[in-house]
């Protein structure tokens, strides 16, 4: 192919790794960095430390070597300000780019971190992979049958990306990644509204506990993971407990119910919450239901200054209620959508947070909105992009959902919610911490040098309307509880206790 034809390539306005894959697959040649979904059976990750180049683009009529390109932009160290973010353009979802100034700001300090590193998980878990291989499978509604409850269901270099089930068995896998024994600690969520110029915080402690999957976490009572947690700060909240049970039936009938219990201080009682259809974490409506010797409840409208009063029959509705704040996307429920695999496709990152937050640095800045995770390490990584379609959007008014996964580790990437209508409902951003590089985190069969866990420390998610919220939780702990916290984390008489 002449070179001016070449050229012409990549003057179109396609994204760089696309315009390098054609030029370089009509010239007859191979680019690893690039593989397109269906054109293999198992997705191609580069080596390690194998920053994607950036291609020159040459003056008009200009005729370049093929071979000319400058060194990568994403030389691990580089420190990049909000002048500079042109060149993650093409490493962005299109989602997050158009709100880019939102989750980036005027002084920020975003530090490039390595490409494609590896993350080993823990050797007894990649070991179950191997083992259980080819035992999973898929009914024809995407429920899963037979998975061990070790392991990834799918090994992904089994994976056909030409498959019609592909986005499905990324979905389950993704589910079923490796978490170590889940996750605790304490947590505070901002909601960040008037585009900022409004905010409230919320204190309290969470957990997630798989009830397989790890050394130790087998029983026999039939659950998929128990969550739950408490409020502590402000007084609005303050004394709210749950605790959530996931039936290992809801893996092939996504419309079974979690069990959720709530503790409310103004009844004090512990109250089941209703049936919902919640399809990750549960977290109460922790500013309604305050006046229960009225039978009252209470939603805000936008501050804590700014209350509106309306009239319940049990203060325990409201605070029942199911918010998606703080937690959304962690957990998800594959069969309840209609996934497909949409591509794969490069991006930047924060994978692995070099920064400390809460409770660590209490006052760390997220920009003038409230909601940038820039000022951090971001690192290039090659994720599969699943799309979604609610079998039934219920209550939740989300009609279709996209995950940007980390194709090493099935780490959360990135996550975009659409309404039924097809709006953009939210745009978020995961933030992970690798236990392997924390000296300070416990080491157990889980966990260790040279393997660990990501552990997931902060979220940002953009609501439509300008408004939003930043969860942080910078002092997780992956390893297995003690007894006498699992006791706590998988009954509900101690929602009752003080402490």
């Amino acid at each position: 192919m002449p070179a001016p034809r070449a050229r012409l390539l990549e003057t179109l306005l396609l994204p760089w790794h696309l315009r390098m894959w054609i030029r370089s697959f009509m010239l007859g040649g191979v680019l690893a960095a690039w593989v397109p979904a269906g054109l293999a059976a198992a997705i191609e990750i580069p080596a390690e430390a194998a920053c994607p180049p950036f291609p020159i683009d040459a003056g008009p009529g200009e005729i370049q070597a093929e071979e000319d390109v400058v060194p990568s932009p994403f030389k691990p160290g580089t420190r990049l300000d909000l002048e500079e973010i042109d060149v993650l353009r093409n490493y962005l979802p299109r989602e997050v780019w158009e709100r880019r100034n939102t989750f980036f700001f005027e002084g920020m300090q975003l530090e490039l971190g390595p490409c494609y590193r590896r993350y080993p998980a823990a050797p007894f878990f990649e070991q179950a992979t191997r083992e259980h291989a080819g035992q999973a499978r898929l009914d024809a509604d995407g429920n899963l049958l037979e998975y061990a409850g070790t392991g990834l269901p799918f090994p992904p270099d089994t994976i056909d990306e030409a498959a019609p089930d592909a986005g499905w068995k990324w979905a389950w896998n993704y589910r079923y990644r490796y978490q170590g024994a889940g996750f605790r600690g304490p947590f505070r969520i901002i909601h960040i509204r008037r585009r900022g110029r409004s905010s409230e915080r919320f204190e309290g402690d969470i957990f997630l506990l798989p009830r397989h999957g790890f050394p130790g976490s087998e029983d026999a009572t039939g659950k998929s993971f128990a969550s739950g947690g408490a409020f502590k700060k402000p007084t609005l909240a303050k004394g709210i407990k749950w605790r959530q049970f996931r039936s290992r039936d809801a893996d092939t009938a996504y419309s079974l119910p979690d069990e959720v219990f709530l503790w409310i201080p103004q009844i004090r009682r512990v109250r089941r919450s209703p049936p919902t259809g919640i399809e990750g974490l549960f977290m109460p409506s922790y500013t309604r239901g305050r006046k229960a010797d009225t039978g009252q409840g209470v939603i805000p409208t936008g501050n804590l200054e700014n209350i509106q009063v309306i009239q319940t029959p049990d203060v325990s509705i409201s605070t029942a209620e199911h918010w998606r704040r703080g937690f959304v996307g962690l957990v998800i429920r594959p069969n309840a959508y209609r996934f497909k695999l949409l591509r794969v496709q490069d991006v930047i990152a924060p994978i692995n947070s070099n920064r400390p937050g809460f409770p660590t640095n209490p006052n760390r800045s997220y920009g003038s909105s409230g909601l940038s995770l820039a000022s951090d390490r971001w690192e290039v990584r090659r994720a599969v992009v699943i799309g979604g379609k609610a079998k039934d959007p219920g209550d939740q008014s989300v009609g279709s959902v996209k995950l940007w996964i980390d194709v090493l580790t099935l780490q959360p990437l990135y996550y975009v919610s659409h309404r039924p209508n097809g709006l953009i409902r939210e745009v978020g951003i995961f933030m992970g911490r690798y236990t392997g590089d924390d000296l300070t985190s416990p080491n157990w069969d889980g966990a260790g040098q040279d393997f660990g866990v990501i552990q997931p420390v902060a979220q940002t998610f953009w609501v439509t309307g300008d408004n939003g919220w930043l969860r942080e939780s910078f002092k997780l702990r992956s390893d297995p509880p003690s007894s006498s916290e699992r006791r706590s984390f998988t009954t509900t008489h101690r929602l009752q206790r003080k402490k």
